[in-house]
């Protein structure tokens, strides 16, 4: 309910309190029962007639007559008997008193609004608000039956009300009416004005469009530009491009269409660079060639190709006038950087540096666009290997971005990020620490760069001989993100073995081999891991090892390094025994490898995975016998778990017959037998 309905209803409540009894009262004994009675039941006609038969003898008092008259109004008004308003009117002026005064005022209204005398109803309902007259929202006896009728022009009546005071400029009083009054197109469109008159750009941006959305008027075509300019205001751009273009194609007012037009081409022109763009705003100078919107309009198609991303024409075109304005210097400044940033985006650094300069040397014209030019210019120096250089770029664009309003950079973390990188290749690894510590310590940073500075900050502390913090930082980024795990571990094995605990190296560097079976750091692993047998005096295990890497990363500088520690072991044992039993170890390395790996993807579960590792190498050929009788053993372990028995079986007893040696094969072959016929 509103406002306005909620006062009249107190009003009336209030009133109906008051006279409602004592009314009853003076009525009943100034007519007679049988009047009041016929009016109460509805019988207007006969109530009617009878009041006219009453009034014109001679023995009725002055009260009387008043009620008489009062109720003979009454009947005409249900019975709508003409001239009853202009009746009801003269007759309210004699008796202003009188206890049906304000009923009468109520039912007059009404009927002047069914008889389309609006100016006189307005007129009416103001007077009315603005002596505080009221009727109740209950009438008293004999009028209850009524009551409805007090409230059924109200609609009307506030709609009338609120576009007269909308025609006389007063848009905050006439949108409270026209609020609760009826909903018209007209009276639509006029709230929807109010609305946007006032503020209410949601609001009116509803009211307008349902009003447009009925005719092709020149009311409609208004109603169009003025949702798209509250459009607009609520930064609802596609809203505003629907009801700009509605209005643009309308050719009712050409003043309305050529302002539509305008802002039609604006806002497309604001949010993309497409055809559509530059066809509107060639159409709009076709149209209006001498338009107060035609240089801006102009200036926009210069700028249509920075939109397009074609940067390089569109410096072109900026470059062509003598004498840039400061809207213009800040679209260079902007067209600079987004060449800079499509050159480094290409690994064309020495480009991206220069466009970045270019953009830089404009100075502050647009904050943001400064700032962000610093973090390409920083990072092409970072790239180029100016690390000193970079990181005074960067913090140069971070400090920069905190002034601007949106008090950072676009790519925030990444500057951040590589500042630390910048610093830690200058080996200033405190300031590198406080860089990382902001990545690692903001939940909004994805797992991979939190845990990847992790390992930036544990570099950081091992280079500073901080054994425990660089430990705890491993620790901490292989559980933020387990895909970077191995290079922790091969760290934290590094560790290991600065301390002297050659053993916790290997058993570190075993466990990861084992977790990241196809790590990319694997040669280095398996090296380091040799290290750590040649350390502890394990020659035979360093031997084997080394020999491996040279097989499975022939082109690796960790197969050179291999070579050169098996050369110095080989100096310090007789050569042909150190020659003969690394061969052994190699081939006996070799056999075993895909064995192994396809023993631990049968252990995972991955059966297809294991038997295509085997297939491969027995097609190569295991040179071992026993690691050739290892991997058919485990070919039946494949068959017999995809429940392929008869090839398990088959399997099994082939090998049974051919395999020769007295080792703990048969015994294999026999309990695996054993199972299957169970």
């Amino acid at each position: 309910m509103t406002r306005m309905k909620k006062w009249l209803l107190a009003s009336l409540w209030m009133a109906g309190m008051a006279m409602g009894v004592q009314a009853q009262e003076v009525a009943v004994s100034a007519l007679g029962d049988i009047f009041m009675k016929q009016v109460a039941d509805g019988h207007y006609r006969g109530a009617r007639l009878q009041l006219e038969h009453w009034l014109d003898g001679a023995g009725a008092n002055e009260k009387g007559r008043e009620d008489a008259e009062a109720l003979l109004l009454v009947c005409d008004y249900v019975l709508e008997a003409k001239g009853t308003a202009d009746r009801m009117g003269e007759w309210m002026e004699g008796h202003p008193l009188s206890q049906y005064a304000a009923v009468l005022r109520v039912f007059r209204r009404n009927l002047l609004v069914k008889e389309h005398r609006f100016d006189e109803a307005v007129k009416s309902f103001f007077e009315d608000e603005a002596q505080g007259a009221s009727t109740p929202a209950v009438l008293p006896y004999p009028l209850t039956n009524l009551s409805d009728e007090v409230f059924s022009y109200n609609g009307v009546l506030y709609r009338l009300a609120g576009e007269h005071l909308y025609d006389e400029g007063a848009y905050d009083r006439a949108m409270t009416y026209l609020e609760a009054g009826e909903k018209t197109r007209t009276s639509l469109y006029k709230l929807g004005m109010c609305q946007y008159r006032t503020g209410a750009f949601d609001r009116a941006y509803a009211s307008l469009t349902e009003s447009a959305s009925v005719d092709q008027d020149e009311m409609a075509q208004n109603a169009w530009l003025h949702a798209g300019i509250a459009a607009l205001q609520l930064r609802n751009r596609e809203d505003a491009q629907k009801a700009f273009k509605q209005a643009s194609q309308m050719s009712v007012n050409n003043v309305l269409r050529e302002q539509a037009l305008y802002n039609y081409a604006l806002t497309l022109h604001e949010q993309s660079a497409s055809v559509q763009t530059v066809a509107v705003m060639e159409q709009f100078l076709n149209e209006f060639p001498t338009s107060r919107y035609a240089s801006p309009v102009s200036r926009c198609l210069t700028e249509v190709y920075m939109t397009k991303k074609d940067y390089s024409k569109a410096l072109n075109a900026l470059n062509r006038v003598q004498t840039l304005d400061a809207d213009s210097q800040a679209d260079k400044q902007k067209v600079l950087y987004n060449l800079a940033f499509q050159e480094l985006t290409g690994n064309r650094v020495q480009e991206a540096l220069t466009y970045a300069g270019q953009a830089i040397a404009l100075g502050k014209l647009d904050a943001e666009t400064y700032a962000e030019s610093y973090y390409i210019k920083g990072d092409c120096n970072y790239r180029l290997g100016n690390y000193a250089q970079a990181a005074n770029d960067l913090n140069t664009a971070i400090q920069l971005a905190g002034q601007t309003a949106n008090g950072r950079l676009k790519n925030d973390d990444y500057a951040v990020y590589s500042l630390g990188y910048a610093l830690f290749k200058q080996q200033k690894y405190n300031a590198a620490i406080v860089q990382f510590q902001k990545i690692v310590e903001s939940e909004g940073k994805s797992s991979v760069m939190r845990a990847d500075a992790y390992n930036r900050v544990g570099d950081c502390y091992l280079n500073m001989r901080d054994y425990d913090l660089a430990n705890a930082n491993y620790e901490l980024a292989k559980q933020t993100d387990r895909s970077l795990g191995d290079y922790s571990m091969l760290q934290q094995a590094y560790i290991e073995g600065l301390r002297g605990n050659y053993d916790r190296k290997v058993d570190i560097i075993n466990q990861m081999n084992t977790e990241y079976a196809g790590s990319a750091l694997g040669a280095k692993a398996m090296y380091e891991l040799g290290r750590a047998y040649v350390l502890s005096g394990r020659e035979d295990d360093a031997a084997s090892v080394f020999g491996m890497i040279a097989f499975r990363y022939p082109n690796s500088e960790y197969a050179r390094k291999a070579g050169e520690e098996l050369a110095n072991m080989a100096a310090n044992i007789a050569m042909q025994d150190s020659i003969a039993a690394a061969q052994d170890s190699m081939a006996t390395e070799e056999a075993k490898a895909p064995v192994l790996t396809a023993q631990a993807l049968f252990n995972a579960g991955q059966y297809q995975q294991a038997e295509q590792q085997l297939n491969q190498a027995i097609d190569k050929g295991i040179s071992k016998p026993y690691w050739l009788a290892r991997a058919f053993v485990l070919l039946s372990d494949i068959y017999k778990a995809e429940g392929r028995m008869v090839e398990a079986k088959q399997t099994l007893e082939s090998l049974r017959a051919n395999y020769k040696e007295n080792d703990d094969i048969k015994e294999m072959i026999e309990r695996r037998m054993e199972e299957i016929k169970h």
